[in-house]
This record gives structure tokens, sequence and C-alpha cells, in this order.
């Protein structure tokens, strides 16, 4: 582990298009020509924010007003331990521009796989790529009409699902993922499967959700680039697992106690937050989470939730 850790805050700037602004790295830094988004180290005694609108007031001469945390990502270089604390920038004074000579440019989320980014930036893109919640399904407890019925709400602005149907026998399960591909492609929404991977591909969804034995399986990544990748996880060594397997996001839990699982022993937040922030990867947290639960999950370095049994029981809190 490199002994020299540093703590970095680093700001989500969007314009009107949606737009996210990144910065280039400029000569003579080591990681010159690299994209990052703009922020910089804590100085002695200062809070993220603090940090983030001196910093931004200095890289880009604007007077940041409000900014919410959104993740918080480690990332271990040869020489030291980066700590990028994530904001989302809600409301700013000025028009961003470069003034420590260093190129800006303004990128909608599903274009910035296309920049080279340094390595501990790549957590953010994929962060930006995914939403707040995870739905997960789940038709022997709910039905599948009550599950199709709530998507159309549940996705009416996009999202992210799992279609997790386990004991569903093959010709149901193909029917079942056409239907829900229905309602998820007109709204930009993306399916992942909890398959084999030859079952992915042969279904065309959007990628594939590991359990976490399955995960101990793999050597590789199982799928190209093409398709997302995401995994259960359980403890730490899950965690590590996922990393060299290059997954995407995973799931982490139980954080609370389940009906579903009553034997499972929770995580408690103050564990989950101590994963997350070793993961370095987007996490969601699951088992027991309502609506309520989000902001606690993202103050503990969490993406967002995944969520099962308040989804189809359509409970508001």
């Amino acid at each position: 582990m490199p002994a020299n850790r540093v703590e970095v805050a680093a700001g989500i700037l969007t314009d009107d298009e949606g737009r996210i602004l990144i910065a280039q790295r400029k000569y003579p830094d080591h990681h010159s020509g690299k994209w990052e988004f703009p922020g910089g180290k804590l100085k002695r005694d200062e809070t993220v924010r603090q940090a983030l609108r001196r910093e931004l007031q200095e890289e880009l001469g604007i007077r940041v007003g409000r900014a919410e945390p959104w993740v918080s990502v480690q990332h271990d270089y040869p020489d030291r331990r980066i700590t990028l604390n994530v904001l989302r920038v809600l409301s700013y004074d000025g028009i961003p521009e470069g003034r420590e000579g260093q190129a800006l440019q303004w990128l909608k989320p599903p274009d910035l796989h296309q920049v080279d980014f340094l390595e501990g930036n790549k957590t953010i893109v994929r962060s930006l790529q995914l939403p707040s919640r995870y739905l997960i399904t789940d038709a022997q407890r709910f039905g599948r009409e009550r599950i199709l019925s709530r998507l159309d709400t549940l996705l009416e602005h996009g999202g992210l699902i799992q279609v997790r149907e386990k004991s569903m026998p093959y010709l149901e399960l193909r029917e079942f993922v056409g239907e829900v591909l229905a309602k998820s492609r007109g709204r930009k929404a993306k399916v992942l499967l909890n398959a084999s991977a030859d079952t992915v591909v042969e279904l065309d969804v959007d990628g594939i959700h590991l359990t976490s034995s399955r995960l101990q399986t793999c050597d590789r990544r199982p799928l190209c680039d093409r398709f997302w990748v995401a995994a259960s996880c359980h403890n730490e060594a899950d965690i590590v697992m996922a990393k060299r397997i290059n997954a995407d996001f995973v799931v982490l839990g139980p954080v609370s106690r389940t009906a579903s699982h009553p034997g499972a022993v929770p995580l408690g937040w103050g564990r989950f937050g101590a994963m997350c922030a070793a993961a370095d990867l987007p996490v969601y947290a699951l088992g027991g989470m309502r609506r309520k639960d989000l902001q606690q999950a993202q103050r503990a370095g969490a993406q967002g939730i995944a969520m099962v049994s308040a989804l189809w029981r359509n409970i508001s809190d």
C-alpha cells in the first residue's frame, strides 16, 4: 500500500445541455495529456467543500454555490493513494475557463468513455453513466404482471434493471426478458441479466450480473466492453475479485436485515462505508433498502441503492 495518502476534492459541473466539464493535465505534470474532473488537493484543516470552492475559483474562475456529495473513490498509484471526494456542483457563478492554461471540454456522459482519463477518474466516469437506483426483479414472489406494470413508472426517465429469475424456465425467461426489454429500450434504460454469459448474448440484453459464486469462477471479464458487467459482493474478497475482472459496478450487502435472507449477517453502514471507500468502483447498497435510504447510502460513498421488495410492493418510504 502506498505510504503517501492524498485527499482530493473534485467537482461535477453540468451545463444546460447535460454535458459535463472535464479538464486536461498540462505539461510538466507526469500525467500531462490525461483528463480529469476539475478540483485539487485539500489543504490542512480544510473541508472537502472548502477545498472544492477554492480549487474551482483558482482553476476555473467560478464561485461554487450549492454542492452535494456524489461518490468517494480510492485509487492506488505507485507512489500514493488518492481519495477522490466527488461532489456534484448544483449552482455556481461565472463561466468556467482554464485559468491555469489547462484545456477544457464539455461532454455528454455517454461520450466520456472515449477520453483518456487518469486511472483514478475512471470510476467517476462509470458512476456518471449509472442511475442512483438499481431495480431487481423477483417474479416468483411478486408476479410478472405486477413487475411489468410497475416498470412503466419506474423507468419513465431511464434506469437500470437486473432480471434476476434463477428458477424461471428458459422459455418463460426468454419471453419475460423480451417484455422487459420492450419497456426499457424506448426509455433508454439498461437491462442486465443474472444468468450465464451465453444466455446474456443470446437474449441480447445490455449486460450480465454475476452472483458472488459465479464471480469466484471468473478469471477475466466474462463479456466484452459492449456489455455492462456487474457482480454481487458480500465481503472484501468479493470486491477484490470484481476489480480483478474489471467489473463496471457491484452490489454490496446485505446492509440491513431482510425478510428474504433472515440468516444473513448484515454489514451495517459503518463496514459498508469502509468497503465502498476501498472498492474503487461504483457500489450499490443492497438489503432492506427503501427510497429513504438513498441519501444514507450516498453519504457512505455508494452510487445508490439496489431495491427488490420495496419496489414491487410500492413502498413509498
